[in-house]
């Protein structure tokens, strides 16, 4: 019985997988569907999947650096106000700017 489940999750998985794959590239389209010029449309796409793929890296950027933000505060062992604070500065600030260095501890 785990097997048949296993199996059919599995096989749920990889037909579902182009639908998501595609997302990004359904939106662009039906907007550009609109543009009856080639060029323009070329273009038009060319942008939009560009857009789409900076705000797809920014995002995954920051939940990186939540990630790390979370470890370093676990790794610390803050807890509480401490904690507050300093992932208050982690999440918004570089790690790696001197310049801007974390609240005192």
């Amino acid at each position: 019985m785990k097997y048949i489940i296993a199996l059919s999750s599995l096989l749920l998985a990889i037909v579902a997988a182009p639908t998501f794959a595609h997302e990004m590239t359904n939106e662009c389209s039906a907007k550009a569907a609109k543009i009856t010029d080639t060029a323009e449309h070329a273009k038009f796409m060319e942008s939009c999947l560009k857009h789409e793929a900076e705000e797809k890296s920014a995002k995954e950027e920051q939940h990186d650096k939540e990630q790390h933000c979370d470890t370093n505060a676990m790794n610390m062992k803050l807890e509480g106000e401490k904690k507050a604070a300093y992932l208050k500065h982690c999440y918004k600030e570089n790690d790696f700017d001197k310049s801007n260095p974390h609240p005192k501890m």
